[in-house]
Formats: structure tokens, sequence, C-alpha cells
């Protein structure tokens, strides 16, 4: 009969996760089971985020509920419970640590260590292997103490470093690669690196991705992150966190744990702000607006309506396809990419993309082309940074009040906390009442252009966007796109069935667009929309 071996796996951090510290316990134990003949219980047992320091997952967690059973007699006598080393079962006082092993092993469940390649059970608990277990409990035990002392010592340190910060005093000279500082001193901003980060957010609000904007700097600036890159170049990767970093608006986010989890205290002008906060909020807005665009055409905008096209046969997606004639004129179709893919689809037919894409323009884009799409006059500018530094001010308040509650929540005692909870709420609702009032008068005035202005402006963008000029193209583009994508809800393609026999027919396809709301549906019928 083979015996029943329950593996048990712990980690107490986030960061053990990405460091693979569960796969390498499961190996390690999964090889003393093989070694010895035991039958692997499936799925392992694997705590997650408990920390041995407490001792939490011997009463509860995966380990908990394993000691349940066994108490219950759920687990079967000469079973092992097998872990790679003492101190994933208990890092604290060596005498509940032993008295929880010799419940288990009174119960006939014997304890494997991986690592010592020695099993407890018993019987051998009351000889040498008692030894063996009170000194490893104990290294376990010293190890825990000493790593409670730093951890003392590392949050004094922490706490003395955020005195600092509130005071405005660089506390650590590592900062943003466009500032430059020293330890007791303050920050100075590296003029020539402040550009390119606000050029890169004017990049981003003008509807470009990490991957584009990183191309264009890949073909004019050095990157920052050079030195210790065999090939350097800017990552998509690094243009989102220089998009995404508070330090832009001069802001440090408290972190603290060893997974540096946000804490919600937020320093304000601790860095220099290189950024404004209008463009700020025009490219994080633009960044949400492109959510859902990842095609490999997307910074050219040569499709306006991605992820919005779908066949009407299967429900799947349209895709843009460029295919050219024996005299190499290029034509744009749609085509079902489940067809595209081999897959089955009725409809097996192509659309001319270019004439949708202008029969499309010619009924809604006076409707799409709103007033806050089209570059605003130099005299809103200052309204609109108005604008977006209350929305910011709304949200760090919204943030602290947020952070206090959860304090005093957990701390019923702290009045101070609670006093200062009460005081912010009418500050966070004036400060409300400001913002929603800036709002409305920025949306007046951007909502001053007579009719005849706005058609103008428009004539304009449809001008603009099959311009010769690449630049000026797919920038139109992309701001037509992001448009779009606002008031289209969906564009179905279909076509009349069964196709015809005979490939010299033209089969009857047809495009509906209908709007968000259901304010309006176009019906477009296609003739002469492809080959089939």
């Amino acid at each position: 009969m083979t015996t029943p071996a329950f593996i048990y796996a712990r980690f107490s951090s986030a960061r053990q996760d990405k460091d693979a510290t569960i796969e390498r316990q499961l190996g390690a134990t999964r090889r003393m089971c093989e070694e010895n003949g035991w039958e692997v219980v499936e799925p392992p047992l694997i705590d997650k985020g408990r920390s041995a320091w407490k001792g939490d997952h011997l009463r509860v967690g995966e380990l908990g509920r394993f000691k349940q059973q066994i108490d219950d007699g759920q687990v079967p006598s000469g079973s092992v419970l097998v872990i790679e080393n003492f101190d994933r079962l208990s890092r604290q006082d060596v005498k509940k640590a032993r008295r929880w092993i010799e419940e288990v092993t009174d119960a006939g469940i014997k304890v494997a260590v991986a690592n010592l390649n020695k099993v407890f059970d018993d019987t051998s608990l009351s000889g040498e292997n008692i030894i063996d277990l009170l000194q490893y409990l104990l290294e376990a035990q010293r190890s825990t103490k000493e790593s409670e002392r730093k951890s003392v010592f590392q949050k004094d340190a922490i706490a003395r470093f955020m005195d600092k910060a509130r005071k405005g005093v660089v506390y650590n000279s590592h900062g943003p690669a466009w500032l430059a500082g020293t330890k007791d001193g303050k920050f100075e901003v590296i003029e020539d690196r402040a550009e390119i980060v606000r050029q890169i957010y004017q990049w981003a609000a003008d509807g470009l991705g990490f991957a584009s904007i990183a191309k264009k700097l890949n073909a004019s600036v050095e990157p920052w992150t050079a030195a210790h890159k065999s090939v350097p170049s800017w990552k998509p990767g690094y243009i989102r966190d220089i998009l995404k970093n508070p330090a832009a608006e001069g802001e440090y986010h408290v972190r603290t744990g060893p997974d540096r989890q946000p804490t919600g205290e937020i320093i304000h002008n601790y860095y220099h702000r290189v950024v404004p906060a209008e463009l700020v909020a025009a490219a994080r807005a633009s960044m949400l607006h492109r959510q859902g665009t990842t095609s490999p055409n997307v910074s050219e905008a040569r499709n306006l309506f991605t992820g919005k096209v779908k066949c009407g046969h299967c429900g799947d997606t349209m895709i843009r396809i460029v295919q050219r004639n024996r005299h190499k004129k290029q034509y744009e179709y749609l085509k079902c990419v489940r067809v595209n893919n081999g897959a089955g689809c009725s409809n097996r037919t192509v659309y001319r993309y270019d004439v949708f894409e202008r029969a499309a323009l010619n009924e809604i884009l006076s409707i799409a082309l709103e007033d806050r799409f089209f570059v605003v006059r130099n005299d809103l500018a200052p309204l609109i940074a108005k604008v977006a530094e209350l929305k910011k001010q709304v949200e760090n308040m919204q943030a602290e009040q947020q952070r206090l509650l959860g304090f005093v929540m957990r701390n019923p005692d702290a009045t101070e906390a609670e006093e200062m909870l009460n005081q912010m709420r009418p500050e966070l609702n004036a400060k409300k009442a400001e913002f929603e009032k800036c709002e409305q008068e920025l949306n007046r005035a951007k909502g001053s252009v007579s009719p005849d202005e706005h058609l103008a402006r428009v004539a304009e963008v449809r001008e603009a966007i099959y311009s010769e000029d690449k630049d000026e193209r797919e920038q139109a583009r992309r701001k037509v796109r992001d448009a779009l994508k606002e008031i289209v809800s969906v564009v179905s393609c279909q076509v009349e069935l069964p196709l015809p026999s005979s490939k010299s027919v033209q089969p009857n396809r047809s495009i509906t667009m209908a709007l968000v709301g259901g304010r309006e549906v176009v019906g477009l019928v296609c003739t002469g929309f492809g080959n089939g």
C-alpha cells in the first residue's frame, strides 16, 4: 500500500511569489516524495501571503485546514506532511512550534523535511531526532528575532526619511531620470531631459501609443538607460512608466513594506513639476481613449473604426487588409478574421474599407468632432490648467480621506485622526464645488464657436485626413479615431446569402453603423465593395 504524501508550501510576500519561491519548494518536496515512493495527494497545500513570524498559517489557511482534518480523523494514519524546510512551518516560539508538530505526529502523521532529508514521527521524536527538531526550531526562532530587529531599524529609518521628504528635503539622491539630486539637498531639473518628458506627454496627448513614442525617440534621442544595456534603446514599457509617473507632477507617493505597496499618502512638491497639469490630463485622457486599440497600425490610425467593425454573420472582428492588383495599385478591404485565418464563416466576401470610410465620415464626422476634439485657443489655456489642477486636488483629497477613514476604522480611539477627517469633509465638498464651477466655465468657453465655424474646422480635419503630409495626416486621423470610438457602438458587415455561384456576379453587401445610445443608425448600401 502506497503512503499518501501531502505537500505544503508557503510564502509571505508578493515579492517571493515573483521569485518562484513556490516552484522551488514544490520541486524539492516532490523529489523527496519520488525518492521515497510516496504518492502525492493533489493539489498541494499552498498558503500565499502568510507569515511564519506570526504563525497564523498554523491555525488558518491551507495548513490550518489540514490540521483540522487531522484532528477530525480525515487524514489516514501513516500519511506524510512534506515541507521544504522547518521555516515553512514556523518561526515563532519554539514551544508552540514543537507542540504543533507533536500533535500532528501523535495522530500518526509523519513530518518530512526535504532539505534535511529526515522524517519525524511519534517514535523518532522520542529519540535522537528530538535534538535535530529543537536545533532547527531554535535556529528558525533566532532568524526571526534577527529579522524583527532589522525590520524595526528599517521602519525607524523609513520614518526619518519620510519626515525629511515632508519638509522638502531629499532623503535619497535617487530620483526620476530628468532630475538630479543630492542627499539632504534639493533636486535640480535636467532641462534637456525634462523637455523630452514634456514631448512624450504631448505625443501621448496627440494619440500616439507607447511603442510609437519609443520609435520616434529611438530615431532622434539617445536613451537614458544605456549604461547597462548592450543594445540601448527606448522601450515602450519605460514610456508607459514615464506617462504614469506622479513625479512628473512633482508628487511623491509613499510606499511601504517589502512589496512597496502605496500607503495613500502623497507628498506634494517633493520633486519639481516638469509637465503642466493640463498636458498631464490630456495625455492620460488620450491613453484611456486608446485602450483596446492595439493593432500594428494604431499610431497611424489607418483603420478609424478599430475594434468596432464586426462580421454580421459570425460576430467576430472584421480586420483591415491591403491588396494590390497586377498594376501595383493598392486597395484596402475589410475581411472577417475567421475567414482570413482559415476558420469557418459564411461571410467570405470583402468590403472596400476606403469607400466605407468616406461614406461613414460624410454622415457622422460633424457629430463626432465636438469642440473638445479641437486644439483650443491660447486664451483657454489658463482655464484648462486651472480645471486640471482642481481635478488633481480633488482626487488627492479623496485619496487622503480614504486613508484617514481606514485608519480611524482600524483605530477607534484615534480621536485626532477623526477630527482631521471631520475637518476634511467640508473642505473636500468646497473643492468639488469649485472644480465643477470651473469645469462648467471651460465647457461654455469651448462651445462658444458658431455653427458655421464648427463646420469649417470639421472640413479642415476632413481634408487633413487625406493630406500628403504624413505628420498632419496621422495627427488628424488619430483625432478622428478617438472621436469615433466614443460615438460609434458597432459597425456590422453583412452579405446576402447564398453567395452567387459565378465570380462575375457581385454579391449584395451592406454595412450598418449604430451610434452609441441609439441616437442614430446609418445604413450604408455598399456596391462594388470587393471582388468576392
